[in-house]
C-alpha cells in the first residue's frame, strides 16, 4: 500500500499497518455517522481522505464531511455518471492527463481552452467532464499521496468563456475545489490572453488563502513552469523536449475505465435522491 514514505501530522512514519489501522478508525466513525453511513465507503475512497488530512482521523472525517454536505447542496456541480454517456463531450479533445509525474509526484493534467466547446457546455457541465478524468487517477496511491498539477493553457480564452465567470459559477467552482479530496492540486497557467488580467480580477475575491496558493502563473515563461515540472516530460509547445501531448488516445484511456468511473460516480446520484 505505502508505495512512499508516508508522514502523518504529527510527523510519524507510518507502516501498511498503521495506515490500514487509520482506514479501520475512519470507517468506524463513518458507521456510526447519520449521513455518511449510506455513502461510499471503500477504503480507496477513505484514503483520499487521509491522505488530505495528513491521516489525522478526526480531520479526515470533517473533509469528508464537508466535501458529502457540498455535494448535498450542489449536486448539479458533480458528476453521477460514466464517460460514454457524454462521450461526444470529450471527442474536442480539450483535456488530457499524461503518463508522467511533476517534480514532487504529482499527476499532470493538460486543459487547452481554445478546444474547449464553449458555445455548448457549462460550467456545471465542465464540472462533471473533470470529475470522470479525475476519477481515472484519485484511487492511486501515488496520486493520493502527492496530489495534481494542471496545465491550464489559456491560448485561445474567449469572450464566451470569460462569460462563465459569474458570481454564482465562481462561488459554486471555488467552493468545489475547496472540499475535494486531492492532497494538492496545482493550477499552472500558461500563454498568454489579454482577457486574463480581466479574469483573474473577477476571481480572486472568491478564493480564501488555500485556493490563490494554488495558482501559479507563467504565461509563456517555461523556465518558471519548469520548476515544478520537467521539460523533460512536456512537450516543444511548452518548452520541453518530451513527446507531444495524444490527447486522442488519453480520452481512449479515459474511456477504457468507463464501467469502473460509472460505478464509483454512481454514488453521486444515489446520495442526490
Amino acid at each position: 500500500m505505502c508505495t512512499n514514505a508516508i508522514v502523518d501530522f504529527s510527523g510519524k512514519m507510518l507502516t501498511d499497518e498503521d495506515i490500514r489501522h487509520r482506514t479501520r478508525d475512519l470507517l468506524k466513525l463513518i458507521s456510526e455517522h447519520d449521513k455518511l453511513k449510506s455513502f461510499r465507503k471503500d477504503e480507496a475512497f477513505l484514503l483520499r481522505f487521509l491522505h488530505c488530512s495528513d491521516f489525522d482521523v478526526t480531520l479526515a472525517l470533517k473533509k469528508l464531511e464537508d466535501f458529502i454536505n457540498y455535494l448535498f447542496k450542489y449536486p448539479n456541480w458533480f458528476a453521477s455518471t460514466s464517460p460514454l454517456h457524454i462521450k461526444n463531450k470529450f471527442e474536442f479533445y480539450d483535456k488530457a492527463i499524461t503518463k508522467d509525474r511533476d517534480k514532487k509526484g504529482r499527476a499532470i493534467m493538460v486543459m487547452k481552452l481554445e478546444k474547449m466547446d464553449v458555445a455548448n457546455s457549462s460550467p456545471p457541465e465542465q464540472a462533471h467532464i473533470v470529475d470522470m478524468w479525475l476519477e481515472s487517477i484519485l484511487d492511486d496511491p501515488i496520486t493520493q499521496a502527492n496530489g495534481l498539477s494542471v496545465i491550464v493553457d489559456m491560448k485561445g480564452y474567449s469572450w464566451g468563456l470569460l462569460k462563465w465567470f459569474t458570481p454564482t459559477n465562481m462561488k459554486n467552482g471555488a467552493g468545489k475545489i475547496d472540499v475535494y479530496p486531492i492532497k494538492e492540486i496545482l493550477y499552472h497557467i500558461v500563454n498568454t490572453s489579454f482577457l486574463i488580467n480581466a479574469t483573474v480580477k473577477l476571481l480572486w475575491p472568491f478564493l480564501n488563502d488555500k485556493l490563490r496558493n494554488m495558482f501559479k502563473f507563467h504565461y509563456d515563461n517555461w523556465p518558471s513552469l519548469h520548476e515544478y515540472i520537467s521539460p523533460d516530460v512536456l512537450p516543444a509547445e511548452y518548452g520541453g523536449n518530451g513527446p507531444d501531448i495524444d490527447f486522442q488516445k488519453s480520452v481512449e484511456t479515459l474511456f477504457d475505465q468507463d464501467s469502473s468511473i460509472g460505478a464509483k460516480l454512481m454514488h453521486y446520484r444515489i446520495s442526490n435522491q
